[in-house]
């Protein structure tokens, strides 16, 4: 019996199905499901790509060993959400812009789901999966109370809870958020809401030096920064370069920041939507896009030796992460030195075939390759897809 069929007879036809360039797919509509799907891959030998909504497929190395596409979006299980507590259970197949809207509509709109995604259909098991960092929020890892996974084996596990109190020893939490899939599959998790701003402004900083973005992109209010090389910030439209910028918080704090921003940087009121605009390069595909993490002392360096390999650039000062977007791959030969570490989030298939992709310490393989020996020693989900090719 072939793989398919014996994912047919345990899941039901209705959720086995063909996908261009696989030999199958499978979508689970529970944790249950998930977990006997993968007890079938194990058994049959069977590795797969795991996948939410598709909007991170660029990121990573190539597959080629995994021949079953495991899809997540089916994973829509109860939504908790606890105002007073500020907390949230949610399912890891759901968009993220859903999962929003409903924190917002159950709390009255008191508290926000704090993440960011480029893609307003992005699930929340890609966002955890790839730990991207929005604009307005921090790493999706410092808002995870808990998670519900199911491993290589089609065990299911929980790890953390509702509470950080919960969490004894090492936080088994933050283990899955950031890789890729490679050590369980994300079934929902226990999510940090954060409070509503009371008033929100958005702001335009004309500003060719980025080094001069830091001071405003660490002001009380400011919640998101993000500073422009020319040529994309002709696309919001702007006429040169420089920040767009969001400030959010109480009333009086965000009208004195406002006020700081006017006097000293000449700064004007701008379209909110131009922050939109700004979200969704992250998700454009102009040949090869490169997130470089650069201390805010080094980043005017950093940005000039990306901009000299002819890419544009994308950056938030405060936080040290530089974003530039290129027609080639030179680039990922100058992001190597640009920072102090560098991801090919993505490229064409020759460059993921070529190149590794994950320009982190070299010192951290031999524990990834542990890890992923651990959790999932036959290389069912996502095999080959993380640094050093594990």
């Amino acid at each position: 019996m072939s793989v398919l069929d014996a994912l047919s007879r345990e899941l039901g036809e209705a959720r086995v199905g063909s996908s261009p360039g696989m030999d199958g797919r499978v979508r689970p509509g529970s944790g249950e499901e998930l977990a006997a799907a993968l007890r079938v891959l194990a058994a049959g030998g069977a590795s797969a790509v795991v996948r939410g909504s598709g909007s991170w497929d660029a990121l990573g190395h190539p597959m080629p060993r995994a021949r079953i596409l495991l899809e997540t979006t089916g994973l829509l299980g109860e939504v908790q959400v606890d105002g007073e507590d500020g907390v949230a259970h949610l399912p890891a197949g759901a968009s993220v812009s859903s999962l929003g809207e409903h924190v917002r509509k159950e709390t009255g709109g008191a508290w926000e789901l704090p993440f960011d995604p480029a893609s307003s259909s992005s699930t929340l098991g890609g966002c955890l999966a790839t730990a991207s960092p929005g604009f307005r929020f921090g790493h999706p890892r410092d808002v995870v109370l808990g998670l519900e996974i199911a491993l290589a084996t089609g065990e299911r596990v929980r790890c953390g809870g509702r509470v950080v109190k919960n969490v004894t020893g090492y936080d088994l939490a933050k283990l899955y958020v950031g890789s890729l899939g490679t050590l369980g599959v994300i079934e929902a998790a226990w999510i940090r809401l954060l409070p509503a701003p009371e008033k929100t402004e958005c702001w335009w900083v004309p500003l060719a030096d980025p080094s001069q973005a830091v001071e405003p992109a660490r002001l009380p209010s400011a919640r998101a920064a993000a500073w422009l090389s020319a040529g994309l910030a002709r696309e919001i439209p702007k006429p040169g370069a420089g920040m767009i910028l969001e400030l959010a918080g109480d009333a009086p704090a965000v009208a004195a920041d406002a006020e700081f921003l006017g006097r000293q940087y000449a700064a004007d009121p701008t379209d909110p939507a131009g922050l939109g605009l700004v979200r969704a390069m992250r998700g454009k595909d102009p040949g090869v896009r490169v997130r470089v993490s650069a201390r805010p002392s080094k980043l005017k360096e950093s940005i000039a030796g990306l901009s000299n390999a002819g890419a544009e650039i994308l950056a938030q000062p405060a936080r040290g992460l530089v974003w530039a977007f290129a027609s080639d791959e030179a680039v990922v030969e100058v992001a190597g030195s640009a920072g102090d570490g560098f991801l090919v989030e993505a490229a064409p298939l020759a460059v993921r075939e070529s190149r590794e992709l994950f320009g982190e310490n070299p010192a951290l393989r031999p524990l990834q390759a542990a890890l992923k020996a651990q959790y999932d020693p036959a290389g069912t989900l996502n095999p080959g897809r993380f640094a050093g090719r594990i």
